[in-house]
């Protein structure tokens, strides 16, 4: 599109207080003074839109006199200014009509003078017209035809064969970053071509040598995105299979995908609301399962399956349009071809309910065996750290001078924050404190429930949860002694204890409702086996409520305390919550 030198201008500097009055021909910012010619060759004209970490405007291109896309960094992390770079590069080594241009020398920075002085990288890319398919839903509220979605999915898998190809991952697909290319003439080359865009998140395949270590950078779409990009682990191609695959049932169904995933299998229930062919249907399935080796190996694969598919169709095709001239064959196309389409409608009813079917049972028994061995990992390692923890609180507390000037120092500030007290610190409340130091410690190595692992937080919260549980118990233990039995002492301990520790893990979810079921579960555990009564296990596991510690109880209770833990968040994440879900509650 030819330009005639712009009569409007726009001033890139995101503090500038009036960036559209500006008088075109002018070189600086009237109001901050910053660079209105950028590069020597770019013009702003107008603002586009802003995300989390840039700005985009509309730039006239002096050289070429076309419209460009100016994308400005305005995060100043080290972490964005490296993904811009990256995106950057990217786009400046491909060469695909399905990826924005960028030439070389595209990438430059700008400084601003004021009213902080500092320095905005810019990138300049092609102008893509047109729509996103995030848009294109707006015409289909229910759903795109399966024509259309299957001309895309070909044309992103073409697209996907050459990021592949160059060891790229694009790592952030869903339909707002698909647009249909609109051409410069109505009905001219081009119309309909999908582009993808946003190639801010983009990733380098990893390579033998990086096998062992974790993504350094989390980009995450919910609901599009796979659950191993989500957890931070190494992805491949896959991940990209799997977004594109719930980008296309978002545009069969209308729907966003996380609304139609099961709340048990996680599986996603999305045939019940769009009429297409079983072939696709089935590609699609493979496309979204939870185990990327469950997923198609490559994108030359999905495109020649995609290519199969359209050569069994052409030849009905073909026929149908030479037996148009044929009375006979009309009359047998009236009659059988609405045969054909309650056949074809059974067929469909059938294979998605089989096909439901299977899913949800499979998905049903990987969720209990993954569930099983994740809190038997948590089990273990919530043991080990308690046990640990009350070890080294022990040798602390009883055998080295340090317990007792920690213990004084700890008794003066109780009495300073809170004076008319008549509680007391004992060193007993070492052993408590790092025993819940080392138990959220171990259940954050173990990383089990689809935990978040902040270690500081949670061994924090480890500490607090422990100490003010020991308070609890030192408190209410002389009523509860004198009543005979010290049980309801140590359930309060245990759920105060609990429920803090839970808190700080950082689990994904209804993080409250997790710390509720946990406290409550592990207390009445607990409960049993520090009853009084003979028929219990441990009957006198600590002989005292708070004083008379001895080591070898300590570190069985808190091992038993640690795993009771681990085994009742494991029993809220896999079981209570999920069925929470599936019965509606929200």
């Amino acid at each position: 599109m030819n330009l005639s030198f712009p009569t409007s201008v726009h001033c890139i500097n995101p503090d500038c207080l009036r960036p559209a009055s500006q008088t075109a021909g002018n070189k600086f910012c009237q109001s901050c003074g910053t660079p209105l010619l950028l590069n020597n060759r770019y013009i702003p004209l107008q603002k586009l839109g802003s995300g989390g970490f840039a700005v985009t405007y509309t730039v006239c291109d002096l050289k070429f006199q076309t419209e460009r896309v100016l994308k400005l960094l305005v995060e100043t992390s080290p972490q964005a200014l490296r993904l811009f770079e990256q995106e950057a590069a990217v786009l400046a080594s491909l060469r695909h009509p399905g990826v924005p241009r960028v030439e070389s020398g595209s990438y430059f920075q700008v400084q601003l003078p004021a009213p902080h002085r500092r320095t905005l990288p810019c990138l300049v890319m092609e102008k893509i017209n047109g729509q996103t398919l995030e848009d294109f839903l707006d015409r289909y509220p229910k759903g795109c035809p399966e024509a259309l979605v299957l001309d895309w999915l070909c044309q992103a898998a073409d697209i996907l064969q050459v990021l592949h190809r160059r060891k790229i991952v694009h790592r952030d697909l869903k339909p707002a970053n698909f647009m249909l290319r609109t051409p410069p003439h109505p009905g001219g080359a081009g119309e309909g071509k999908l582009v993808v865009i946003d190639f801010g998140g983009v990733k380098q395949i990893a390579t033998a040598l990086q096998k062992s270590q974790r993504s350094s950078t989390r980009v995450v779409s919910p609901g599009y995105s796979p659950p191993e990009q989500i957890a931070g682990a190494l992805i491949g191609p896959a991940a990209d299979f799997y977004a594109l695959g719930r980008t296309c049932i978002h545009l069969l169904t209308g729907r966003y995908p996380a609304d139609l995933d099961d709340p048990v299998t996680g599986q996603c229930r999305w045939h019940h609301h769009a009429r297409v062919s079983p072939v696709l249907a089935i590609l699609i399935d493979e496309m979204v399962q939870p185990a990327p080796e469950f997923r198609p190996a490559s994108a030359a694969e999905i495109a020649k399956r995609l290519r199969q598919r359209s050569s069994r169709q052409r030849p009905q095709v073909t026929a149908q349009v030479r037996a148009t001239g044929s009375s006979v064959t009309v009359v047998l196309r009236a009659i059988f071809k609405p045969l054909w389409q309650a056949l074809t409608a059974i067929a469909i009813f059938l294979y998605e309910i089989l096909a439901g079917t299977v899913l949800a049972i499979t998905g049903a028994v990987w969720w209990l065996v993954r569930g099983f061995f994740d809190t038997l990992l948590g089990m273990v390692m919530a043991g080990f750290g308690g046990s640990v923890g009350a070890g080294i609180g022990f040798w602390l507390a009883y055998k080295v001078p340090a317990g007792i000037q920690i213990v004084n120092f700890l008794s003066q500030q109780l009495v300073r924050w809170i004076p008319d007290t008549h509680l007391t610190v004992e060193r007993a409340v070492l052993v408590f404190g790092l025993a819940g130091l080392g138990t959220a410690l171990g259940l954050t190595e173990a990383g089990s429930f689809g935990q978040f692992r902040q270690f500081g937080p949670a061994g924090l919260m480890g500490i607090l949860g422990y100490v003010l549980g020991w308070f609890a118990l030192h408190a209410i233990a002389p009523a509860a002694a004198t009543a005979g039995s010290l049980t309801e002492a140590w359930m309060a301990f245990t759920a105060i204890a609990i429920a803090a520790l839970t808190l700080g893990l950082g689990l994904r979810g209804p993080l409250l409702l997790h710390a509720s079921l946990a406290a409550i579960g592990t207390a009445t555990l607990i409960a049993g086996l520090v009853s009084p009564s003979p028929s219990s296990f441990f009957p006198h596991l600590l002989p005292t409520a708070a004083g008379g510690i001895q080591l070898a109880d300590s570190i069985v209770f808190f091992a038993l305390l640690g795993s009771a833990c681990a085994f009742c968040l494991g029993v809220s994440y896999y079981l209570l919550v999920p069925c929470l879900r599936f019965l509606g509650f929200r």
